[in-house]
């Protein structure tokens, strides 16, 4: 017998016969027909190429000398080998599935000799689950994903790579982070002292819905902020970093917004918007020649550099921030005038002499204000030739609250036009212009002093009338305000105690007590806290009440409520409300809902847990003890 039958022989139980074939260089059919003599010895487990080499060999085979692999002729695929398989978990974590798919194929042709052998990507997919490995592993750094949860926030990775703080390699579908890049790009980074909070905690308890509180940080509004670039940290990150403050500052920012007292950074301007409105600012710049520009800026002249127009433009007036920034419009001219209040041109000349329109030249043309064309036309066009037109110096100093010295100095000085009577009683009386002379006193403002005594109140009195009505506390109040505040004195909210009384025919107690009981609510006027008053829909209230008196009684504390009677007899608050409805349980009506006696109820919780079907509840702890 020759060495290969009896290494067939011995080791060949089950073995496949190709294995066999291609370790003792036989045909199949030679294998077979040794085996079917049935002298094989039989084994406990069945050899493969790799076990019988060595047996034949003495040594494991190379990866040349294994043999084609096997095709399955059903399915159409090859079988996969240790060789193939380790070059396979190789290629895990350095190429994407798809890529790997494609190695293997072309290894798999060369070695088959076949134009139509295939590795495919869900092949190579299962046989990597096989293996124990994941197509998502990746050697030499970390992906993306991992870097995220590495540093407690995934938007840090991202724009570190797009920034080009971190570079990247692709493995497959993933973007991964090599090792060495990795750890040189966290050694940059900073953690924030011992005690300090991150700064965003903070939004919700300080009412803040924007981003805000990094900017105020940014500029150093917030005391004791720092910015770290931080990793590891909970909560997200920014490529700008992220700011901390102390503890004890954050706890001192929490109590004095609940207090209502202002925070570090109200009324301090904000460089973003700053810049935003220097840059409209130079693009809409008014001509040297507006009158207005000059009086808003004043003494120190218009800025020169930003740095210049950071000291000037936060502290102005809203109203000059918006001339500011409004693109220069000189107004109409005469012609337009005209046109616009569809008289002729002479009329608008008579009126411009008169005082009755002011103009302002430009580049040697006469305009008109838009604000000042719209009164002109919307007063009927005025020339100022009518008496209407002309009031006496007397009549102006009572009704615009000048002094007579101070008027006819205005007069003097040009700014406020005027003209002397010359027929009848009118001969030698001085008039003013009315609309110029409360123009002028719209300028100037009141004094508080003045505003007061044109009211009728003390100055106490008109501090308190003038507070909420939108006055900006420039150096004079303006006759609008005063109006307001008239308007507010005047204004009827509701009626007064007495004034509902004599109304309903009844006494200032009796709707005290209506007030007490619950059935009117009595309003404050929000000017004056120590003015009540009675609304109409609570005056309906009390007519109603006073038709149809209810008489209450006064009840007991062994008169429960809904939800503590339903707690006593350990039931649920529906079930309470069934008993009620069905007279199965006396209650009665109070100002708050249905109330019911404690031992109504435990009366009726005694025989309803006489016979409840639900076995696993649990009666109340008072009916327990009686029980016991």
């Amino acid at each position: 017998m020759a060495s290969w039958e009896q290494f067939v022989i011995t080791h060949g139980w089950k073995a496949w016969a190709y294995d066999l074939a291609a370790v003792l260089g036989q045909s199949v059919q030679e294998i077979e027909r040794v085996r079917s003599t049935g002298a094989c010895t039989q084994l406990r487990t069945t050899k493969r190429f790799a076990e019988l080499f060595t047996l034949w060999h003495g040594r494991q085979p190379t990866d040349d000398e294994w043999p084609m692999p096997f095709r399955y002729q059903r399915r159409g695929t090859y079988e996969w080998q240790p060789p193939e398989l380790a070059l396979l978990a190789g290629l895990v974590g350095q190429l994407g599935v798809a890529d790997i798919a494609k190695v293997l194929t072309s290894r798999l042709r060369t070695r088959t000799n076949d134009p139509e052998a295939e590795r495919t990507p869900t092949a190579v997919q299962n046989q990597i689950g096989r293996i124990g490995l994941q197509s998502k592993d990746v050697l030499g750094g970390l992906t993306t994903a991992d870097a995220g949860r590495d540093v407690g926030a995934l938007s840090v990775v991202q724009q570190a790579i797009r920034s080009g703080q971190l570079s990247t390699i692709n493995i497959g579908p993933r973007r991964v982070v090599p090792f060495d890049i990795w750890e040189r790009w966290k050694a940059k980074r900073t953690l924030p002292p011992q005690g300090y909070v991150r700064l965003s905690t903070l939004r919700t308890p300080l009412a803040i819905r924007s981003d805000k509180l990094s900017e105020y940080a940014r500029m150093g509004y917030v005391p004791t902020a720092i910015r770290c670039n931080t990793y590891g940290a909970k909560g997200p990150s920014t490529q700008f970093g992220t700011w901390y403050i102390d503890e004890k500052l954050a706890v001192e920012l929490v109590a004095a917004r609940r207090a209502g007292r202002p925070m570090p950074w109200h009324g301090k301007p904000l460089i973003d918007n700053l810049r935003k409105t220097f840059q409209l600012w130079e693009e809409r710049k008014h001509p040297p020649t507006c009158k207005t520009c000059i009086e808003i800026w004043g003494e120190v002249g218009v800025p020169r550099s930003f740095d210049d127009y950071l000291k000037h433009y936060p502290p102005l007036a809203h109203g000059a921030k918006r001339h500011l920034t409004r693109p220069w419009d000189p107004g109409l001219t005469l012609a337009e005038v005209a046109l616009q209040a569809a008289c002729d041109i002479e009329r608008v000349h008579r009126a411009v002499d008169c005082g009755m329109l002011s103009v302002s030249v430009e580049s040697g043309e006469q305009y008109v204000s838009r604000t000042d064309a719209t009164k002109w036309i919307s007063r009927k066009c005025p020339n100022g030739e009518s008496d209407e037109s002309w009031i006496s110096v007397e009549t102006a100093c009572k009704q615009y609250l000048f002094a007579d010295a101070e008027l006819r100095g205005f007069i003097a000085q040009g700014v406020l036009p005027s003209k002397v009577g010359t027929a009848g009683a009118a001969r030698g009386v001085v008039y003013v212009a009315r609309h110029q002379c409360g123009q002028l006193r719209e300028r100037i403002g009141f004094t508080e002093e003045q505003a007061a005594q044109r009211i009728g109140v003390t100055i106490e009195r008109f501090r308190v009338l003038v507070d909420g009505v939108n006055w900006r506390k420039a150096e004079g109040i303006p006759l609008v305000t005063i109006q307001a505040v008239i308007k507010r004195l005047e204004s009827r909210a509701g009626y007064t105690l007495e004034e509902a009384a004599a109304e309903l025919g009844t006494t200032v107690e009796w709707i005290k007590a209506r007030r007490d009981d619950g059935t009117i609510k009595i309003a404050k006027a929000k000017w004056d806290r120590r003015r009540l008053y009675v609304t109409a829909p609570m005056l309906e209230r009390l007519r109603q009440a006073l038709a149809a008196p209810t008489y209450r009684d006064q009840l007991s504390e062994d008169w429960l409520s809904l939800s503590d009677a339903a707690y006593e007899a350990g039931v649920s608050t529906t079930t309470l409300c069934k008993w009620g409805d069905c007279k199965e349980l006396d209650r009665r009506i109070s100002t708050t809902g249905w109330r019911y006696h404690r031992e109504a109820v435990r009366a009726k919780a005694r025989s309803y847990w006489k016979s409840v079907r639900f076995h696993r509840a649990t009666p109340p702890a008072w009916l327990q003890a009686e029980l016991n």
